[in-house]
C-alpha cells in the first residue's frame, strides 16, 4: 500500500488517517478482495476529504465501513460513504435514532467560540444512519485477511465494537482504549469499563488502535485498565459499596471523577446490561 499525506502505515495491511480537530483515528484495512474502514470523521467535508484519501489507495476495490460507537467524531462523516455497507452494532444504530440531533447540536455548541467553522460542518452534517447492525459478531473475509466485528459491551459506551485482526495481530479498539488524552467518561460505564479490556485483553493483541491517538501494545492497554478499575473502585467506595479508597492518581483530573461518580450511579441504577456482547477469545492471536 502507498501512503498519502495524511497515512500512516501501522502494519502491513493497515493504514490510520487522523481527522481533526478532535484527532480521531480512521483506520483502512485492505484486504486482496475487500477493504475496510472503520470509522469515518466528524463532517460530511472530512468524511469527502477521508473519502478522496481512500480512493488514492483503493481505485475501485469495493469498500466497506464501520462504525466504532456513535459520537460524532466516529461516524458523522458516514454520509461521504452512504453507498457503502456501514457496520455498527445494533446500539450504536438505536443511540443515533434516538439522540443523534440532540448530540450534534451539543458537539456544535461546544466548539462554537472555539473553531466556529468546524462548528458550522459540523451541525450541517448529515447524520447516515448504519445499514448493517451487528448483534454480537459478524466475520468479514477481506481477502487474505479476517475482519472479526465484535460488540463489546458496556465500556467508553454502551455499544462499544471493535474490529479483530487475527491475522495482523491487532485490534482496532475505538474509544474503549484512548492515547492522546485520559479515558472520555462522559458516556460510559466505569464499573464495567475494566471488564471489557479485559476481554480484549484476553486476545493477546500485538498493537491496539486506539479511537484517539498514536498505536499501542497491549502493556499500555493493561495498564489503562487498572487506572478504570481504580476508578470504579473509588467511586464504589464513595457510593458506600466498597471500601473507601484515595482517589486514583492521574490521568482522572477531579472533573472527571466527578463524572465517573455520576455515571457509575446511573450504571448501578438501570442494573446489568441485557444487551448481548461477544465473550469468547477463542481465536486469541498467536
Amino acid at each position: 500500500m502507498t501512503t498519502s499525506r495524511r497515512w500512516q502505515a501501522v502494519t502491513d495491511g493497515i493504514l490510520r488517517w487522523v481527522g481533526s480537530p478532535v484527532d480521531v483515528n480512521c483506520i483502512l484495512v485492505r484486504g486482496d478482495r475487500l477493504a475496510l474502514l472503520v470509522d469515518t470523521g466528524s463532517t460530511r467535508e472530512e468524511g469527502m476529504e477521508l473519502r478522496r484519501a481512500v480512493a488514492v489507495e483503493l481505485g475501485r476495490q469495493e469498500l466497506a465501513v464501520v462504525n466504532t460507537h456513535a459520537h460524532y467524531d466516529h461516524c458523522f462523516g458516514n454520509s461521504a460513504f452512504s453507498e457503502s455497507t456501514i457496520y455498527a452494532s445494533e446500539g450504536c444504530l438505536t443511540t443515533l435514532q434516538r439522540s443523534g440531533t440532540s448530540q450534534q447540536r451539543e458537539a456544535a455548541e461546544s466548539f462554537r467560540e472555539e473553531d466556529p467553522e468546524f462548528a458550522a460542518r459540523l451541525g450541517a452534517a448529515p447524520i447516515v444512519l448504519p445499514n448493517r447492525p451487528v448483534d454480537q459478531e459478524a466475520r468479514l473475509d477481506l481477502g487474505g485477511i479476517e475482519a472479526h466485528l465484535r460488540v463489546m459491551g458496556r465500556g467508553h459506551t454502551d455499544h462499544d465494537l471493535v474490529v479483530v485482526l487475527p491475522d495482523l495481530g491487532t485490534v482496532l479498539a475505538g474509544d474503549l482504549v484512548e492515547e492522546s488524552g485520559p479515558p472520555a467518561l462522559e458516556d460510559s460505564y466505569p464499573l464495567s469499563w475494566a471488564r471489557v479490556l479485559g476481554r480484549l485483553l484476553a486476545l493477546a493483541p500485538k498493537l491496539v488502535v486506539p479511537g484517539h491517538g498514536r498505536v499501542v501494545g497491549p502493556e499500555f492497554v493493561a495498564r489503562q485498565q487498572e487506572q478504570l478499575a481504580q476508578a470504579a473502585s473509588w467511586c464504589l467506595g464513595e457510593l458506600g459499596m466498597g471500601p473507601r479508597v484515595p482517589q486514583p492518581p492521574m490521568p482522572f483530573p477531579p472533573a472527571a471523577l466527578g463524572t465517573a461518580l455520576d455515571r457509575a450511579k446511573l450504571e448501578l441504577s438501570i442494573g446489568p446490561s441485557s444487551a448481548p456482547v461477544h465473550q469468547a477469545p477463542e481465536d486469541a492471536f498467536p
